[in-house]
């Protein structure tokens, strides 16, 4: 997909029913901030503008961990 000068790459992506949401996430190439920020995530669902999100690898790594770290948590709440 080509959007304001950037060409995006789907990598991944996770669909789900409710809302018709989509997460995807790939790479993001051509001018201006994607220079650094070479990895995107983009949040989609029905009756809501997308969310587009342009990253360096480390902070989606860095989103990556605290998601985790906070399902972890969340389910460890249940078991209590």
């Amino acid at each position: 997909m080509k959007r304001g000068g950037l060409t995006y790459t789907e990598i991944a992506k996770q669909e789900y029913g409710v809302n018709n949401c989509k997460i995807s996430a790939g790479f993001v190439k051509g001018r201006g901030k994607a220079k650094v920020d070479t990895v995107y995530v983009r949040l989609e669902k029905d009756g809501e503008e997308p969310t587009t999100i342009l990253l360096r690898p480390d902070e989606a790594q860095a989103i990556a961990w605290v998601s985790a770290g906070v399902v972890w948590s969340h389910l460890m709440e249940r078991v209590k």
